[in-house]
């Protein structure tokens, strides 16, 4: 049993290049029995002042189509689930609340890619556009214990998002620098319920590590975190799946004996 639980299509996600039948079939390829379909939704995260934001997503009929086609295509060889990663929901919560009230999600990835009002990490400049490196850390983290009690997402995308690009530009933190927070964040987990994502798509860049960090991840297991995805955050057909066994052996590692696929937003327990 291998599942990949974060990965994006078009030309629902505006940064993918292959449809959802090319992932599927490239996810199959590289051996997994479950994936599911994560486009990007960044309704609640829009800014006029940086307008290379995504744009909003709102043509739920055609994905259903999409998809659909896709889930009986790959019926008995392949499980296919429907899901979204929704950027920060809890800036727009009406809005975040519409959006994972959507029948056709079994799945919600709440992820921050950018701090309120600002512009996603992918675009700064470090360490010039993060001299507050601190202070923006805490923000940062912040908005993920704000998020974790939402109620609008299943699991946290990618803790550490940031670190991706700062080792593009050949700088880099400590996580655990922050561990007051993260450990305010798990508590905030294991009561509410909601899961944490091992992405894998850094292992291949030039961070080359798991997101979050191991020891991140080691840190929610001791603080009675037991909900868990793993996924490889593809936009890319020969992407589909990759990292997703080591992202395995790092749960099993860590002291997990499962991990969850989720329907109708309910995790499902399989065990590793």
């Amino acid at each position: 049993m291998l599942s990949d639980y974060h990965m994006h299509c078009k030309p629902y996600s505006p940064d993918a290049r292959d449809s959802m039948a090319d992932m599927a079939k490239g996810a199959l390829r590289r051996g997994m029995t479950h994936i599911c379909v994560t486009n990007h939704i960044e309704n609640c995260t829009q800014s006029p002042e940086f307008p290379d934001q995504f744009p909003p997503f709102d043509d739920w009929a055609a994905l259903w189509r999409d998809f659909s086609a896709v889930r009986e295509k790959y019926l008995g060889r392949l499980d296919v689930r429907l899901g979204a990663e929704v950027g920060a929901p809890h800036y727009l919560p009406e809005e975040g609340r519409r959006i994972y009230a959507r029948p056709e999600l079994d799945f919600v990835i709440g992820s921050v890619h950018n701090l309120r009002r600002a512009r996603d990490f992918y675009y700064l400049n470090y360490p010039e556009d993060f001299e507050n490196f601190r202070p923006a850390v805490e923000q940062y983290l912040d908005e993920y214990i704000e998020l974790s009690r939402s109620g609008m997402c299943d699991a946290l995308g990618h803790i550490g998002y940031m670190q991706k690009y700062m080792a593009r530009q050949g700088k880099g933190f400590d996580l655990m620098l922050f561990e007051d927070r993260l450990r305010t964040l798990f508590k905030a987990c294991v009561e509410r319920g909601v899961g944490i994502e091992i992405n894998t798509a850094a292992l291949s860049d030039a961070l080359g590590e798991f997101l979050p960090q191991p020891s991140v991840v080691k840190l929610y297991r001791d603080m009675g975190g037991e909900i868990v995805t793993v996924g490889s955050d593809s936009h890319r057909a020969e992407d589909a799946g990759k990292g997703i066994r080591e992202g395995f052996e790092l749960l099993r590692t860590c002291g997990f004996r499962y991990v969850c696929l989720y329907k109708a937003h309910k995790p499902e327990f399989v065990k590793i």
